[in-house]
């Protein structure tokens, strides 16, 4: 299936994207840089990230899509990442589970206040009660 011509997203070049978003060369490169990284951790599997980015090259959001994806412990090493929020090590996203509960908990509340303020206002949203329509209105307008 031919794609639609694009530019690389890596490198500029111009190509026919078939989804990726990157040229058949950038790909080659990309591969080959994810071996080195997945071969230097078979090797060294105490580094920390910060020791892989130096020693390979590769960026941080690299390692950490390899780490997501299972790649180091396809190789018997087991990997993690800090927590954007509290550093706790994690294997996926940006933040523990921790933290999405808090956060989770945090915009729970705050909806439950914004629902009681309008409840407070009459239940029209705000205040004044302009803005929102009630069923009666929208049926009067029939």
């Amino acid at each position: 299936m031919a794609g639609k011509l694009a530019n690389c997203s890596v490198c500029g070049k111009l190509f026919s994207d078939t989804g990726r978003g990157i040229c058949y060369d950038c790909q080659i490169k990309m591969q080959d840089k994810e071996k080195e990284v997945v071969e230097y951790v078979r090797h060294n599997p105490m580094s920390k990230i910060p020791e892989i980015v130096e020693a390979t090259g590769a960026s941080e959001t690299l390692i950490k899509r390899l780490i997501r994806e299972g790649r180091f412990e396809q190789v018997g090493v087991k990997m993690s990442y800090p927590c954007e929020k509290c550093g706790a090590p994690i294997i996926m996203g940006k933040i523990c589970q921790a933290c999405q509960d808090k956060v989770r908990a945090e915009l729970q509340a705050t909806q439950a206040k914004i629902v009681a303020a309008k409840q407070m206002a009459g239940g029209h949203g705000n205040a004044h009660g302009r803005g929102l329509f009630t069923t009666k209105s929208i049926q009067e307008s029939r």
